[in-house]
């Protein structure tokens, strides 16, 4: 029996002990996606999962740098299931066990590149933290403090960590050690960073702590230093008011439980430091400016990654302009990724024309693409008055579906698109398309049907595809039915969905049943919400919560689709 056969199976007649070992399994055999999914089950179904330590390998999975704060909820997910240390072992008390076997892949790939990659190792510190892993991740964290994170970000990531902490120890022989230990060390952390208003706070905000002399002395030099002599007094009071920081509780061993970052700090965090820093980018310039000046192969995936970076940061458009042209000299190891990875980042940034600019201009387009989408391509270089292009390159594209899916989302913009879409359609259903082809560019009709005000031809593509439809064309069409107010049947394909019967095809080619993700309940509370309709968007927010429980992600993305849900609810009140 397969894996993906053993998942779909029914739980019925297994223990709890099989089906942990089945999770386990799906982890030790690095199939992480299947391990994601049975996960889930599992979860949904009340089953109890045994902590394992082979679960860190699944959190190293889910971290992906190009989307920090997913990585962060998926990292907590799989992290609640690395065991916790036994906290009434006294013979290793968490801040002076710095025994370095800990999680030693996990820190690797983290440390790699802390100035990009901080939000992960703050998160991952205080995670580690509430399982009583506490070093050498301290010690490997606060020289990183100090150095990228502005005063907002340490002070309080310094204070989540003495929580933590505390909470781990906090039934133990040890707890005031560790408070003393930890506040002292926090000190220290705040003078070298320039933090002196913050030591002062701990210093004098706290009852049953004294500093230690080293700490005593590095704060008075550096009070000193700063020309702030009227607070070197401070450190001679004896008598300091109640310490409304410690802890009030007391957890049994067995009840420790990984304390949640607080959302204002994660998203201060996240705010801060998901923006790549100018530096940062200038470095990366520099470096495959080597890489092409000693014609280094590239890969498309990392310049599409690079070039999302250069954005963010506000980078001219002739810095691209100037590495594609040493790109195209350096030859072909580097012009066809660099030119696929800038095409993939146009349509990231879902700039069309632009993808089909870069097409005309540097590929052979006689015989790629079937005649239909060619005739279309040229209708819609001439309604857009491209400027006279001439192909300065003779290259074959591999992933032409980048210049498919361009070509049907730009049709709705161009004279009778409904006709000119069923051609396209009927065109490519002819055709005998790869797997990786068809996910992305059927689901591209769907939304263009969508916005063409055809949704019933939106509905016959996804029929088309089987009974295991591509599980973007089930998100996709979601969303458009949602938006052209097909309240009965939207909701009736979200409760399906959600039920986790639907089989459905996933992105790697896999068919399972997978019940509806996060992203098919927001396209379809947006597309309620767009077309004004505002008793079935509340309903799927309903459906949302029930079936996703504490999975929902506060991105950015999501965060905006509920403020315009309430922004409806709250009109249809003042009616």
């Amino acid at each position: 029996m397969t894996i993906p056969q053993l998942y779909l199976r029914d739980n019925g007649g297994h223990s709890h002990e099989h089906l942990n070992a089945i999770l386990l399994n799906f982890v030790q055999t690095r199939k992480f996606a299947a391990a994601e999914q049975f996960r889930i089950r599992l979860v949904r179904e009340g089953v109890k999962i045994i902590p394992h330590m082979a679960y860190e390998q699944a959190a190293i999975s889910c971290i992906r740098w190009d989307n920090i704060e997913a990585s962060l909820l998926d990292l907590e997910t799989w992290f609640a299931l690395v065991p916790a240390r036994d906290p009434m072992d006294q013979t290793r008390p968490p801040l002076s066990d710095t025994d370095a076997n800990h999680f030693q892949d996990l820190r690797r790939i983290m440390f790699a590149s802390p100035s990009t990659r901080l939000p992960v190792i703050l998160f991952f510190g205080l995670l580690a933290a509430t399982k009583g892993y506490i070093q050498p991740t301290v010690n490997e964290t606060l020289p990183v403090l100090i150095r990228y994170a502005p005063v907002e970000v340490g002070i309080c990531w310094l204070r989540e960590m003495e929580e933590a902490i505390l909470q781990y120890s906090a039934a133990t022989p040890y707890f005031l050690d560790t408070l003393n230990h930890f506040r002292n060390l926090a000190i220290k952390v705040c003078c070298q960073a320039g933090w002196l208003s913050h030591a002062i706070t701990i210093m004098t905000t706290n009852s049953q702590f004294e500093l230690n002399i080293s700490t005593r002395t590095l704060l008075h030099n550096a009070l000193r230093d700063a020309g702030r002599m009227e607070e070197l007094s401070m450190l001679d009071r004896r008598v300091r008011p109640l310490d409304p920081w410690r802890l009030q509780t007391r957890n049994p061993p067995n009840d420790v439980k990984p304390a949640r970052l607080r959302l204002s700090y994660q998203k201060e965090l996240l705010s801060t430091y998901c923006m790549p820093r100018r530096h940062d980018v200038a470095a990366e310039i520099r470096s495959i400016n080597h890489q092409l000046r000693s014609s280094n192969d590239l890969d498309a995936a990392n310049v599409t990654v690079f070039l999302s970076r250069l954005h963010e940061v506000g980078g001219a458009s002739r810095i691209v302009k100037w590495l594609r042209a040493r790109a195209l000299v350096a030859g072909p190891s580097c012009s066809v990724p660099w030119l696929q990875g800038e095409i993939m980042d146009n349509l990231t940034r879902r700039d069309y024309i632009q993808v089909l600019k870069l097409y005309l201009t540097y590929f052979n387009t006689e015989t790629q693409l079937p005649s239909p989408f060619s005739d279309a391509l040229r209708a819609i270089e001439a309604f857009y008055r491209f400027a006279p292009l001439t192909a300065l390159a003779n290259i074959s594209i591999s992933e032409r579906w980048l210049v498919l899916k361009s070509i049907i989302r730009l049709v709705p913009t161009i004279p009778d698109p409904v006709i000119t879409l069923r051609l396209l359609y009927d065109t490519y259903c002819s055709e005998n398309a790869n797997h990786n082809e068809a996910y992305n560019v059927r689901s591209a009709f769907i939304t263009s049907f969508g916005e063409c005000g055809a949704p019933d031809d939106a509905v016959r593509v996804v029929k088309d595809s089987g009974k295991a439809p591509y599980l973007r064309e089930v998100e996709t069409l979601a969303g458009v039915l949602a938006h052209a107010g097909r309240e009965e049947k939207t909701l009736a394909l979200l409760r399906y969905a959600g039920s986790g019967r639907m089989e459905m095809t996933l992105v790697d080619g896999r068919v399972m049943r997978t019940p509806a993700n996060l992203l098919m309940y927001e396209r379809v509370i947006k597309g309620f919400v767009k077309a004004g309709l505002l008793k079935p968007a509340l309903e799927a927010e309903i459906m949302m919560k029930k079936n996703l429980g504490q999975n929902i992600s506060r991105s950015t993305r999501h965060l905006e689709i509920i403020e315009a849900l309430r922004a409806l609810e709250a009109q249809h009140t003042q009616k």
